[in-house]
């Protein structure tokens, strides 16, 4: 999409190709072959491998030549050599507690330091899996912290007596070098963790099923990687994550849409919208959730970015009120930005918007249909046996430009399929009034890709690897 956009903006622009480590094709190239190949720029868009990627590049290709994009509020931003340095000289404590990090696996290591206790490491963002087994091995045990950049989920935390850390930082070095277990639910942060002692025990979970095409993380061999069922591994996640072992013992996450919630389970959700859902459900009245995926297609460069969801939310404001249903929008950051711009000061009386970062997951137990388009939530939704609605109304586009699906979209996705808001809202209403055409396809997908379908998700884990010890 990106490559779309650029040469819609820049006609006189020649587009040569795409580098690629594992991949071929007549427009992708090796980085080995780049000196043979007559060009003007490389644009690197990558916004978790950035650094690895330019430092690579920059042994082969003149620093003039490497180019930054970066998404900004919905436009692609560009960066050239001066900018992209004056930006990597504030990276230097990066590498000083890199080096700090190996010089403590190597001194722990001589001395036969005994480690002990559990660190989650939360780049970016803190993921629904990794807060749901923070929380739950923190209620039993004290030798576990969190580590984030988030500042605003960090301070969240910590109102609620949970150890968490600043990720950038030296004492966050001793805590992962220090640390028996090391647990993340991403793959923004795999530098640290090639540095650690083959005594450590890593762990990714990961953040869903997924649907979307994604590139094999051949930097790190994890210790253990955390899945649904052997399905799953065999058709996925085994190509994209490469572990010693797989546990299909399911995710933490999904725990919350199958237990009562105490206040622990609570943290970093949206507690207005919450309380509205488990009222409106506990009454009868209909609790729906919409969760669409990013779109790249909604990035333009530096202009307005086109609209991203063709719905009129007055009408449909309207539409629910007639079927006595509330609508629950967790949308992307950048959607979400982009939608303040027309929302009306006053809101709307029917749909209410989460918060961007937000654990939505405990509020899914109390959420009678689900709409997504592309998004891995509707697997752990499936959990629940409740009507999924895909409004894919782009669905020729998107999976183009993802390269098709893992999953073939019309058998792996149990529900109606609309492309319309008249389509959506018929649909709607037939669930309103209990017409659910599709309760076998869901069964069969759930039991394909889930093993466990209870709550233990989360004591399987610490069982397995005697977290609570």
């Amino acid at each position: 999409m990106f490559c779309k956009v650029l040469l819609d903006t820049f006609p006189k622009v020649t587009f040569l190709g795409y580098i690629d480590k594992a991949k071929k094709g007549d427009d992708i190239h090796h980085l080995n072959e780049i000196r043979e190949i007559k060009f003007d720029q490389i644009l690197i868009l990558s916004a978790n491998h950035f650094d690895s990627i330019y430092s690579e590049y920059s042994r082969v290709v003149p620093l003039t030549k490497l180019v930054k994009v970066q998404v900004i509020n919905n436009t692609y931003k560009f960066s050239t050599k001066w900018k992209i340095l004056r930006e990597r000289i504030y990276t230097l404590p990066k590498k000083v507690r890199m080096k700090l990090l190996s010089f403590l696996v190597f001194f722990l290591e001589k001395t036969n330091y005994q480690r002990k206790g559990i660190v989650f490491i939360s780049k970016s963002f803190i993921g629904n899996n990794s807060k749901a087994l923070f929380v739950n091995v923190s209620q039993k045990s004290k030798q576990v912290s969190l580590l984030t950049d988030n500042l605003v989920q960090l301070n969240k935390l910590k109102s609620k007596g949970f150890n968490v850390q600043i990720l950038d930082s030296c004492r966050a070095m001793w805590k992962i070098a220090s640390a028996k277990t090391v647990i993340q639910d991403q793959g923004n942060f795999t530098e640290p963790l090639k540095a650690l002692s083959s005594k450590q025990i890593t762990i990714q979970m990961w953040h869903g099923v997924p649907l979307k095409r994604m590139n094999r993380m051949e930097n790190i061999t994890y210790d253990a990687m955390i899945s649904t069922s052997d399905y799953v591994n065999d058709t996925s996640l085994a190509d994209v994550i490469v572990s010693r072992k797989y546990f299909n013992y399911g995710y933490p996450r999904n725990d919350l849409l199958l237990k009562e919630h105490d206040a622990e389970d609570l943290v970093l959700c949206d507690m207005e919208l919450y309380d509205l859902a488990k009222s409106h459900f506990t009454k009868g009245s209909k609790v729906i959730v919409y969760m669409p995926t990013h779109r790249e297609s909604a990035t333009s460069i530096d202009s307005t970015p086109p609209p991203l969801i063709p719905l009129n939310f007055e009408s449909l404001d309207l539409s629910l009120k007639k079927l006595d249903a509330r609508l629950i929008v967790k949308l992307h950051p950048f959607v979400k930005q982009f939608q303040d711009m027309h929302m009306p000061k006053k809101g709307y009386e029917n749909i209410h918007f989460h918060s961007a970062e937000g654990d939505i997951y405990p509020l899914l137990k109390y959420t009678d249909i689900l709409i997504t388009d592309y998004s891995s939530i509707y697997f752990d939704f499936l959990l629940l046996d409740r009507p999924i609605i895909f409004f894919s109304y782009d669905y020729e586009e998107y999976s183009s430009n993802m390269n098709g699906f893992v999953y073939d979209y019309e058998s792996f996705a149990p529900g109606s399929k609309v492309k319309t808001e008249k389509e959506l809202v018929a649909e709607i209403e037939k669930q309103v009034n209990g017409e659910d055409k599709h309760r076998t396809e869901r069964k069969f997908v759930r039991d394909k890709f889930y093993t466990y379908q209870d709550a233990e998700s989360s004591s399987r884990i610490c069982e397995e690897f005697n977290l609570l010890n």
